[in-house]
């Protein structure tokens, strides 16, 4: 398996590897450790006064990047994982896809919001721009100090997003395929338009929209038969994007997990992408599911996703001194 860190501070890293720490990898996984300078960031202005020139600055932003990506290498090696460093400048937007798409990655491991400036509200986030462009599944990473993953009585908690196309059964599959702590929760939620939803409800119209979420949740709950969580339903009415990610926030949700419905020309510009808005806005990780990957083997699809067995012995330990106490 392959799997691209994009990284960019040491900040990143820290979130990134422990991310990795906390998974069980395949025999043979490799790592490919990107770590990009943004011309953006370039400005003669910055240390120009200070009396360096621009091919000055460049140097010293790869000097720092070098370092950064060192600290990679050595922290994927106490783990197992062989690894190794590329240094690009440019648009980071741009090239993690393009590095993904070169090597070619299986997976692409970005940090949520990695910029928080003016540039950023202007023209999104990089990891809402890596969802809707990388060739290979994406999941963009949060801190577990904003989302913990096993917290007072509870388990961990995967709110899976379905809509019963190819892709959202694929995601079924990764999941159902997860060897997951003790008392994971699955909650399994489908979207229907508020408008068709109320004339559904009023009678003017038939039930083919609600029909339909049914009929993709129990494709869902289907899949997931056989794993050993708890799963729980809910149709919900409203916009895709901004009900998924208020259902999860209030849920307490610890991974959302959808699978990505490509749309091209007049529809996508019309209605963007659900999935990049839920990894853009939502309060955890999200892990973003590509079309493609349905016709991954069921081996291929868990290792996305395998949490070790002794992070998931660590946290059931946790949890039951939490109730002993």
């Amino acid at each position: 398996m392959k799997v691209l860190l994009a990284v960019e501070s040491i900040n990143t890293l820290d979130i990134l590897i422990n991310e990795m720490s906390a998974r069980l990898w395949p025999s043979g996984t490799e790592v490919r450790v990107l770590s990009i300078i943004d011309d953006a960031d370039l400005s003669l202005k910055t240390w120009g006064d200070e009396g360096y020139g621009l091919s000055a600055l460049r140097r010293e932003m790869h000097i720092r990047g070098e370092q950064i990506s060192a600290l990679a290498v050595e922290r994927l090696r106490e783990i197992g994982i062989p690894s190794q460093v590329v240094i690009m400048s440019g648009d980071p937007e741009f090239l993690i896809s393009f590095a993904a798409r070169s090597w070619p990655a299986d997976l692409i491991l970005i940090r949520a919001n990695n910029r928080e400036d003016f540039r950023s509200l202007l023209l999104g986030s990089v990891a809402k721009s890596v969802v809707k462009s990388a060739p290979c599944s994406v999941e963009v990473v949060r801190a577990r100090a904003q989302a913990d993953a096993i917290t007072g009585e509870r388990g961990f908690r995967v709110l899976l997003a379905t809509d019963g196309s190819e892709a959202s059964i694929a995601a079924s599959k990764a999941i159902a395929q997860v060897s997951w702590p003790d008392d994971t929760e699955v909650r399994v939620v489908s979207v229907v338009n508020p408008m068709v939803y109320s004339l559904e409800e009023l009678g003017v119209t038939g039930d083919q929209s609600t029909d339909y979420a049914h009929r993709a949740i129990g494709k869902a709950v289907q899949v997931l038969s056989d794993a050993p969580v708890r799963i729980s339903a809910e149709i919900i009415a409203g916009n895709a994007a901004r009900q998924i990610i208020a259902r999860a926030k209030h849920w307490g949700a610890d991974l959302i997990v959808l699978g990505a419905n490509e749309r091209r020309g007049l529809s996508r510009w019309l209605f963007g992408s659900t999935a990049a808005a839920v990894a853009n806005r939502a309060h955890c990780s999200v892990r973003v599911i590509r079309e493609k990957d349905v016709s991954l083997a069921g081996n291929s699809l868990q290792e996305l996703f395998s949490f070790s067995p002794g992070t998931a012995e660590s946290a059931n330990e946790l949890q039951a001194s939490r109730k002993a106490a």
